[in-house]
Order: structure tokens, then C-alpha cells, then sequence
């Protein structure tokens, strides 16, 4: 099953018309654009920053409930660019106090900078943008430029291939989108970009009715993180605690007292997004034999 890259929507209200309808435990690949709607395509034409594709929607998907989408793999489509502010004397590949960077991936995942010697560097595909339908009638802007509850531009480098991705449901059918995808990017994403490109991402979709979150949740084979976002980094930061010690307690059987001490003693705090001001709190699983 494949959802083309032309299907896409720009924000996560609950209004948004599905685009394709999947049964949990289905297989797909959704193919997505780069942040600039596909800059490198034949006949790009720029309409809005991060573009996402869906909206999926996910049968017997109900509020409440928590949809998991598990990451099998992330093709990278094409070439990709990034702006990095030049601080020096402008090159030729300078523009309003900006160098464009130009990329393209090469077959043995990695990243080769055309405009810069075709100096290659390792890949580390990600998503950017991941998130479901907002609850309605909630007050805000959910462009694919934002963040919150429901995900969104989290830009999280921890959400890559091998990973499970949770999300709570706030409609119906979840509705479920992706996009923003990145060849590499550092944690943060300094210079508000990292290798911008489209994608092919290859996911299973499954509903979960026995598991209750608040946020976003990534779990891989070795590490349980926990993401939010807020109006400050230190908000987002308590929110990703209380959330870890939520999870430890109740799906982990840690007491609360260890649950403290897990995150305490081997919790790493680490940055994904400054601009939207998204963290995530990481835990290795193997901590958890401590306890």
C-alpha cells in the first residue's frame, strides 16, 4: 500500500478529509515531501513550509485510544538543501546572509554536499513532522510549522527507522500525518534546517485500546524517550519527566521511588527543537535490570 507524495495537507484540524483509510496493522508507504514542497521536483511550485502527507485515517482509531506507528525504513528521495548563516566573507553560493547548501543521496546512506567539493558525510534519516488531528473546537494554530500534544513539527532525531512512534488519539480515525523529513540534522536543529528531502517512509500503523499518553512517545530496542513541548525549554523538559515517570510506573512496574531514580541517575535530557521549543527525555532500557 502506498500513499503518493501529492497527497497533502498543511495543518492537523480534525476537519481535514482523510486521503487514504487503513485497517490497524496495515502496512504502507508514505511518500512525503522536503519542507520546501519538493524543491527539487519537476514543476515544484511553493505553497506553505512543511508539508505533510495524509491525512491517514485509522479504523477503530477512537479519542482515547493511542495509535502506534512502528518506522521500518526512510528512503531518501533525490537531492535535499539546507541554509547554514555564513558568518564570513559570502561564496558563491551565498544569498541574504545565507550559504545553500545542495545535497543528494548516494546509495551506501550517505549524504554528498554537491556545492561544497562533494564532501560525503553519513546519513541519519529522521522525520520531522509526525502528529494526529488535534482535538476539535481546540483554540490555536496546528500549521506544519507547530507543535504539542498531538505532535507535529517536533523535529525529533531520535523518530528514524527501527523506532515505534505513539501518539495519543484525539478524533476519530486519528489522522495521522507525516512529513518534513531529514537526510541528517543535529540535535536542536541549529540553523533551523538539517538536509531538507523528500522521502519514502515505511511504516505499520497499529491502535492501541490498553495504553494511555498525554504526548508522544519513541521507543526503540534500546531507548524509552519521552517528547513535549511547551512555551519555555524548561517546560517542555518537566513535562518529558513527568511523562517517563508515568510510563516507568505503569508499564514498567517501577515504583515511584525508582522510577525517580532511573531518571535521575541515567536520564538524558536532550534538545530537539529550540525554535518550537521541543525536548525529549531518554532512558536506555537496559537501566531498567537495576531495578
Amino acid at each position: 500500500m502506498r500513499l503518493t507524495r501529492g497527497k497533502v495537507f498543511y495543518d492537523f484540524l480534525p476537519e481535514n478529509e482523510p486521503r487514504i483509510s487503513i485497517s490497524s496493522g496495515d502496512r504502507l508507504v508514505v511518500e512525503t515531501f522536503d519542507a520546501a514542497g519538493g524543491m527539487f521536483l519537476d514543476g515544484w511550485v511553493y505553497e506553505r513550509p512543511n508539508p505533510f502527507t495524509g491525512p491517514i485515517y485509522i479504523k477503530d482509531a477512537m479519542p482515547g485510544d493511542v495509535i502506534e506507528v512502528e518506522i521500518h525504513d526512510i528512503k531518501l528521495v533525490g537531492k535535499g538543501y539546507m541554509h547554514i548563516i555564513n558568518h564570513k566573507e559570502p561564496t558563491a553560493f551565498s544569498k541574504n546572509g545565507h550559504e545553500f547548501i545542495t545535497a543528494e543521496a548516494t546509495d551506501d546512506n550517505h549524504i554528498r554536499i554537491l556545492n561544497n567539493n562533494n564532501k560525503v558525510f553519513p546519513a541519519n534519516p529522521m522525520i520531522g513532522v509526525i502528529g494526529v488531528a488535534v482535538p476539535p473546537h481546540q483554540e490555536g494554530v496546528f500549521f506544519g510549522g507547530d507543535v504539542g500534544d498531538y505532535g507535529g513539527n517536533m523535529d525529533n532525531s531520535a523518530i528514524k527507522a527501527g523506532v515505534k512512534v505513539y501518539l495519543p488519539v484525539f478524533v476519530e480515525g486519528a489522522l495521522l500525518g507525516i512529513g518534513d523529513c531529514h537526510g541528517a540534522m543535529g540535535d536542536g536543529e541549529i540553523f533551523d534546517q538539517g538536509i531538507e528531502m523528500c522521502a519514502d517512509v515505511d511504516i505499520t500503523v497499529k491502535v492501541k485500546k490498553d495504553m494511555k499518553i498525554s504526548r508522544p512517545l519513541v521507543i526503540s530496542d534500546d531507548i524509552i524517550s519521552t517528547t513535549a513541548s511547551a512555551d519555555s525549554l524548561e517546560a517542555a523538559c518537566h513535562h518529558a519527566v513527568s511523562d517517563m515517570r508515568n510510563i516507568l510506573e505503569t508499564y514498567y512496574n517501577l515504583s515511584h521511588v525508582d522510577a525517580g531514580l532511573a531518571i535521575g541517575l541515567y536520564g538524558d535530557i536532550r534538545t530537539c527543537q529550540l525554535i518550537n521549543k521541543t525536548m525529549r527525555l531518554e532512558l536506555k532500557k537496559e537501566v531498567l535490570q537495576l531495578f
